[in-house]
């Protein structure tokens, strides 16, 4: 799976943008169609920047060219500008998803305003979020919500996890992704933490998601720290299965990896945490 980022515009600031100083040409609909039309992959991934800056006619276009084409959609996106576009077009753009499978991914990296502004840099932006997750669920959209996990708020990870339980039952399912170490977030401690301190507040979370029988799933973090839910990395599969992508060329075993009950089915850790903590960075896993 690729993502295909449409514009390096964005109306975020958050430190841990992943797009942060990518050299993009500016959008162009034709240019996109065209990558488009070259794709092979069943799941074509919009991402940003933010996807919804190019406009909502625009994406209504682009959306009937890949239905055409028979592709399953994902749009990645903050959902701020969710509230200014006018009803029958959002309706219209969801329709267009519903019509293969498609859904929004929805970044949600916080469980309070106070968080989320630490995080985006915009104000009121929390509220704004919560109140497109429902709009988008009461005209028919399918939903994923990712939280971000990194320095700031991988304590509260727990509190997502009530957050999501108590007002947003109605999502379809939750990513829990860790952070990547690149753009803004390259190199970082101050915003990459280590997967031991992760670990325990990522098991509990999932497990009250798990509780309350809601969705969810895992990626850029070593089977081994995710205790039972191991199988909620989405590599797992991929490795089980041999299948060959980008996400191999991301992650890596290491020497600490030796001895793995998980050795064969673990994509590792990805190699841009590896830069950051070094040799014996999943020594202290208690689950290997």
């Amino acid at each position: 799976m690729a993502l295909h980022p449409i514009t390096s515009f964005c109306n975020q600031k958050c430190i841990f943008c992943s797009a942060y100083q990518r050299d993009d040409d500016l959008f162009d609909i034709k240019d996109f169609t065209k990558e488009i039309l070259s794709d092979r992959d069943p799941l074509f991934v919009i991402s940003g920047g933010e996807p919804l800056s190019v406009g909502i006619d625009n994406l209504i276009y682009i959306l009937n060219i890949l239905n055409k084409q028979s592709k399953t959609t994902e749009i990645q996106t903050n959902a701020l500008l969710i509230e200014n576009i006018p009803y029958e077009k959002l309706h219209l753009l969801i329709s267009l998803l519903n019509r293969n499978k498609g859904y929004f991914n929805i970044n949600l990296s916080a469980h309070n305003k106070t968080t989320d502004y630490k995080l985006t840099g915009v104000k009121n932006g929390f509220e704004k979020r919560l109140s497109a997750i429902k709009t988008l669920s009461k005209n028919g959209a399918t939903i994923r919500l990712t939280y971000v996990i990194n320095s700031i708020n991988y304590k509260h990870i727990s509190d997502f996890s009530k957050l999501v339980v108590n007002k947003l039952p109605f999502i379809n399912w939750v990513q829990f992704s860790f952070v990547k170490g690149i753009g803004k977030a390259k190199d970082n401690r101050n915003v990459i933490p280590k997967y031991t301190d992760v670990s325990p507040y990522l098991i509990k979370a999932i497990s009250i998601l798990d509780r309350h029988h809601i969705k969810f799933n895992t990626d850029h973090i070593p089977l081994c720290f995710l205790g039972k839910y191991w199988e909620s990395n989405v590599d797992v599969n991929k490795m089980r299965n041999g299948i060959k992508g980008d996400y191999l060329l991301e992650k890596e075993k290491i020497k600490d990896c030796d001895g793995c009950k998980f050795y064969s089915i673990c994509s590792g850790p990805r190699k841009d945490y590896i830069k950051v903590y070094k040799k014996g960075s999943l020594k202290k896993s208690n689950e290997r």
